[in-house]
């Protein structure tokens, strides 16, 4: 079924019962309890490789979280990964921080400035217990840089931004290869072997097994999927036997198996009770690239662009604390605004460094303007089933 944008509106009418008739469920504005707080990020991810935008990629899970919440369908990242990661963890843009000029190359003497307060620190003073799962990729040239010292409790995942998917060999030029995936601060010698989608999806839903639901959560799960090397275990291969193309049929294969991943983790967050309380964001870091297998049809260019389709991301916030739902949104929103609108979520105190995010939460769940202003008349063709 295709509809305009503009015209798609799912009206969720009545309330939810819990229980008893006389037990109403209550929104997030209403609600004393602070929601957990899962953050998904996907690399390089085209805005066309998402089923309901039309793709040929298989993305049941995804759809149906998207169709369920609300389909961020005018929002944008940065063009590379660095850039994109940063704004997400500091509210900041790039040329605030020191990280306009490209990625964090792995020999570079660099990281996100530690004057800079980070999402997951704010979170943790207010209360929440930190997780960080996949990829950093901003800086790790002394350990103060790592993500256990930037805010998070635990980390499990990979410091630069690309490497091989299950040998975790990452390379800066033919002369500079080494070994990268980490637990807390120590190289994971022992998790060689797994595919990276996952090992992390699986470290995801031990978090979330252990996890006290009487405090509050943030997990962040980085994954590093659709990103080269186009590598995916043999099983998820078999779904795209007709599709000629090779790097197409490997690429599609790896999101089919981060969908499959992203519904484990859904599954785990109702057995273990925190759904019910919980946000649930989805984000790709910048747009596909074409050369890869990826597809950002309609929109024109792709990763490392300042096109459309370097900078309009999939993005969507699934949640049962949603004031409306099944939805479109076309307001103006940006990867920075998550760090205003998380801490406002958490009820944490305003940031005292400038952002240049803006809290967009009851714009993504009342359907209130964006503060970032008018949202553009240009119509695209999605396809919501």
């Amino acid at each position: 079924m295709t509809m305009e944008i503009h015209a798609v509106l799912f009206l969720v009418s009545g309330v939810t019962l819990l229980g008893h008739h006389s037990c109403l469920s209550k929104t997030l504005e209403d609600r004393p309890v602070r929601p957990h707080l899962i953050f998904i990020m996907v690399d390089d991810q085209g805005y066309g490789d998402i089923g309901y935008h039309g793709s040929d990629i298989h993305t049941p899970v995804l759809d149906q979280l998207a169709r369920e919440g609300v389909v961020l369908e005018n929002y944008y990242v940065q063009p590379i990964c660095s850039p994109s990661r940063s704004q997400l963890m500091t509210g900041r843009y790039q040329i605030h921080t020191g990280l306009q000029h490209s990625i964090i190359r792995p020999r570079q003497p660099l990281c996100l400035p530690q004057d800079i307060p980070t999402l997951p620190e704010g979170l943790r003073e207010a209360g929440y217990a930190t997780h960080m799962v996949g990829k950093w990729h901003l800086g790790f040239c002394k350990q103060s840089c790592l993500p256990t010292g930037r805010g998070f409790q635990s980390f499990l995942g990979t410091l630069t931004g690309s490497g091989d998917h299950f040998s975790y060999q990452s390379c800066d030029g033919a002369e500079a290869c080494g070994f990268d995936l980490h637990d807390g601060n120590r190289p994971a010698w022992e998790k060689s072997g797994n595919y990276s989608t996952l090992l992390y999806i699986e470290r995801v839903k031990e978090i979330l097994r252990n996890h006290d639901g009487h405090k509050p959560l943030f997990l962040y799960l980085s994954l590093q999927a659709a990103h080269t090397p186009l590598q995916v275990p043999e099983q998820y291969l078999h779904h795209y036997d007709s599709q000629s193309n090779h790097l197409r049929r490997h690429y599609s294969a790896m999101l089919s198996c981060l969908d499959n991943g992203v519904g484990e983790v859904v599954q785990e967050l109702k057995k273990s009770g925190l759904y019910k309380n919980s946000v649930l964001i989805y984000s790709s870091d910048n747009g596909g690239q074409p050369l890869s297998g990826a597809s950002n049809w309609p929109l024109r260019g792709g990763k490392g662009t300042y096109w459309e389709g370097g900078i309009r991301a999939v993005g969507f916030v699934h949640s049962p604390l949603l004031t409306r739902k099944g939805v479109v949104s076309r307001a103006l929103i940006h990867v920075s605004d998550w760090f205003p609108t998380l801490l406002g979520l958490a009820g944490a105190p305003q940031s005292k460094h400038i952002l240049d995010g803006h809290d967009v939460w009851k714009t993504i769940s009342k359907g209130l303007p964006s503060p970032r202003g008018l949202t553009p008349t240009k119509k695209y063709v999605i396809f919501l089933n």
